[in-house]
């Protein structure tokens, strides 16, 4: 924490003193549960090409509290500081939140996490993750804090007391459109939040980026744009600090502009595409060409409640990295930063605490991953011997029914395997909480499941998965899973997730 000095500022409530980073339960190590591996690039439904070597895992999906996730990081060392914090808290909204699961016409709401805290509650939960946050970052880095009109206020004086007011870098407004709900209570209606950014010290800066809008000649020439005689489109900005000697090297290279009283202008030259022109435009503390999730495009919704855009998560990630840099979003709810993160060559670590959460982000990044990840969890100093032996949370009478692996040697000495899912029987815990109807087709209750043709007993590695999707089109998963593996498979795996989110594993026999 910097230092204090007589201009410092400090939010005070009742049960702050309680609210102390290390305090709690014994010391909490990360575990690796699963690794995800990417899919070869033919289909899943028939064997392919003999997989190439594994790359490196880039990215961490961290299911358990982020307060002991973070502190668990920090003692892994060095090497692991990140260059951006994103983090989407509870809004101290007080209501309580779901992942909505569509299902053969029906819907289904799952609880996703709670947000009815009291204020000083809120304050006791946010403050020591905010010091420990701090910790993690690199002394270039950013930590970006996404709140409202609720929390926006307190969130700042802490921000100032934790990070010093000095190293605040900018408050963003985010307008996400016109929802105009609250519009007729007697108020203006409250269509933004704010995202707040601050840096672990003065050297942390973001990158200056840009966005594009296409014109027409018309609306070029309205937006003081013009065109040289050699049909080339360009702007004007006046000579500023530039020295006659510049003047002239510019002129040379047709970049001067002199206007008809004579003064002289710089010219900025602007790309044309097809018919258009190209006007780009630094961006700003206002953002108000993002949507929100609502109007995102129909295969990047999941249904998960108060889901960001990935664009939004794309600009901040540009604007405060390069790639390989180290990004980390702890409030991790659908896994948005690191699908935005693993696209532009990011490496991330995802932590949720919830497990309709974990289990969205998942299946999403399962998606468009091209290096792996891993899936990890928390446990006490007591278990960490055991720690990289996961132990399935699925009740007893939940129970997968696998047919026996087909497999068949081919001319190259590769083997063809085959595996069908021929059953599920939910546990107690699914069947109380659907629909009868949906109870007589329990293998739509499938949400994914993934299958290690060489399981080693300590770590499940995801080698062949099929999940059924997210939000309105979401279907159901594929049956049979075929693959070509390099030699005969000794020990084979299966792990599957209901929409419920109870996880059954299986070894089946060869």
């Amino acid at each position: 924490m910097p230092k204090k000095n007589k201009d410092t500022v400090r939010l005070e409530w009742s049960s702050r003193e309680r609210a102390r980073p290390g305090e709690g339960p014994d010391l909490l190590y990360l575990y690796k549960k699963e690794l995800v591996l990417p899919l070869p690039a033919a289909s899943s439904s028939r064997p392919g090409p003999h997989a190439p070597a594994v790359p490196p895992a880039t990215g961490r999906l961290i299911r358990g509290d982020n307060l002991c996730a973070v502190e668990a990081l920090l003692r892994e060392g060095p090497g692991k500081n990140a260059e951006l914090i994103y983090i989407d808290p509870p809004f101290l909204s007080k209501a309580d939140y779901t992942h909505k699961i569509t299902i053969q016409g029906h819907t289904i709401n799952r609880r996703a996490y709670g947000d009815r805290w009291s204020r000083e509650g809120y304050l006791d939960m946010l403050a020591p993750r905010l010091a420990l946050m701090r910790e993690l970052l690199t002394d270039t880095g950013k930590l970006f804090v996404h709140c409202d009109w609720r929390a926006s206020g307190l969130i700042r004086i802490l921000l100032d007391e934790v990070f010093g007011h000095g190293n605040f870098i900018n408050e963003i407004v985010w307008h996400y459109g016109g929802r105009g709900a609250k519009a007729t209570s007697g108020q203006f209606a409250r269509n933004h939040d704010t995202i707040l950014v601050y840096g672990r010290s003065p050297k942390a800066r973001l990158n200056k980026i840009y966005t594009e809008r296409l014109l027409s000649e018309k609306e070029a020439r309205a937006n003081g744009i013009r065109k040289d005689p050699d049909g080339r489109y360009f702007k004007t900005a006046p000579r500023g600090d530039y020295t006659d000697e510049s003047i002239r090297r510019l002129e040379k290279e047709g970049r001067i502009h002199r206007t008809r009283s004579g003064k002289v202008r710089i010219k900025y030259f602007l790309e044309a595409r097809g018919d258009k022109v190209v006007e780009q435009r630094p961006v700003g503390d206002v953002w108000i060409d993002i949507p929100d999730a609502m109007h995102s495009p129909l295969k990047e919704r999941t249904d998960y409640g108060t889901q960001k855009p990935v664009a939004l998560l794309k600009r901040i990630i540009e604007s405060a990295t390069v790639a390989g840099d180290l990004v980390c979003d702890l409030f991790g709810g659908s896994g948005t930063t690191a699908v935005a993160a693993a696209s532009l060559g990011r490496r991330w670590i995802s932590v949720e605490a919830g497990g309709a959460g974990t289990q969205v982000a998942k299946n999403r990044l399962a998606e468009i991953i091209k290096n792996p990840f891993t899936v990890e969890g928390l446990k006490d100093d007591t278990d960490k011997a055991a720690a990289s032996t996961p132990s399935p949370i699925a009740p007893e009478e939940a129970r997968l029914i696998i047919g026996p692996p087909l497999i068949k040697k081919n001319q190259d000495k590769s083997y063809a395997v085959e595996l069908t899912l021929k059953g599920y029987e939910p546990g107690k815990k699914s069947s109380e909480d659907l629909p009868g109807k949906l109870l007589k087709a329990p293998l739509s209750l499938i949400d994914s499941w993934a299958i290690d043709w060489d399981y080693d007993a300590v770590l499940f590695r995801s080698m062949w998965r099929s999940s059924r999707g997210a939000g309105k089109d979401a279907g159901e998963v594929e049956l049979k899973a075929c693959a070509t593996l390099k030699k005969k498979p000794s020990r084979i795996c299966v792990r599957a997730v209901d929409i419920m989110g109870v996880e059954k594993e299986m070894e089946v026999g060869v």
